[in-house]
């Protein structure tokens, strides 16, 4: 095993991903108690433009392909300033940087989204908060073009907030998993002294972000002791869904401003994947589940984006 004595890990400043990267320090010192780890904060694109659709902030912000809360993490990593990253793996694009590999990944939380209410909400027509696209799309599916989307971006607890005080919105959009690291567990909280409702959505009738739910940790390629050390916290069964999703969304060319939802599980021997896609306008959401054998998640992952591209 690696004879490290420090690590810095590279994570983004938010209160979420933070705590995330805490997790990972902290299953790495109980894997290896005498393992110093420091954690280093850094600014990225999506941090910064929340005045912008995240579809926007690439262009905007000039990172190109790169997925806005990645980019400045990565070249900290790239520039030796930080060990290794932690990224929520739905804010990773499906192409990988050749400089980079995602070493391990935790076990996935909760994949499900859930819908966050304010008290006396119109759950029949509501009027919903959010960022995405994915999300924005299955809002007029889900409610038969009955609910209408607004504009979101922020952190978990700004999103909230806003939520609080707006006089428009009934409710919003966040990932049960970030709930529940932040320590939004259950069906009902109080935020800033307001009672909110939390409705989980079923997978399937209201599909998650491709890698919803799980923490990747990204090394230097050929960097074996930093990968050495990190793969000893490495979680095989969510590796091998997220290695399929991650696939899928490579060879489909998707990226935030994609409508496309979905996700992998492992059963036994084999993988099941999930997806949905909008290809545009006036044309109806195509669903896909396939299955593959678990040994080689890539190939079910790029098969079915491209039986996709045939609709």
């Amino acid at each position: 095993m690696s004879g490290m004595k420090k690590l810095r890990i590279g994570t983004r400043g938010s209160e979420l991903a933070v705590k995330q990267a805490q997790m990972v320090a902290d299953a790495l010192v109980k894997k290896h108690p005498r393992l110093e780890v420091e954690l280093v904060t850094i600014s990225t694109a999506g941090d910064v433009r929340t005045d912008l659709p995240l579809c926007r902030v690439n262009q905007v912000a000039g990172v190109g392909d790169k997925g806005v809360f990645v980019a400045a993490i990565e070249e900290e990593l790239a520039s030796g300033a930080i060990d290794c990253a932690v990224h929520s793996c739905k804010d990773l694009p499906g192409a990988q940087d050749p400089r980079f590999e995602i070493a391990a990944v935790l076990p996935r939380e909760a994949m499900n989204d859930t819908l966050v209410l304010k008290p006396g909400a119109n759950v029949d027509a509501p009027v919903l908060g959010t960022g995405s696209v994915r999300r924005s799309c299955q809002i007029v599916s889900y409610w038969s073009g009955r609910a209408r989307a607004v504009q979101l971006r922020g952190n978990v607890p700004t999103r909230l907030h806003k939520l609080v005080e707006s006089e428009e919105m009934d409710g919003i959009l966040l990932a049960r998993a970030g709930l529940n690291r932040l320590g939004f567990a259950g069906g009902e909280w109080e935020f800033d002294g307001k009672r909110l409702l939390a409705l989980d959505l079923d997978c399937d009738a209201f599909m998650p972000a491709l890698c919803q739910g799980a923490i990747g940790v990204e090394t230097r390629v050929k960097d074996d002791s930093v990968r050495e050390l990190v793969r000893s916290v490495n979680h095989e069964p969510t590796e091998l869904c997220i290695r399929t999703e991650r696939a899928f969304l490579a060879a489909l060319g998707a990226d935030c401003s994609v409508p496309v939802a979905g996700y992998a599980e492992q059963r036994g021997a084999e993988i099941l994947l999930r997806t949905l896609y909008f290809p545009g306008e006036g044309r109806p959401l195509v669903r896909l589940t396939r299955s593959g054998p678990s040994n080689d998640p890539e190939t079910l992952g790029a098969n079915v984006a491209q039986q996709l591209r045939t609709f």
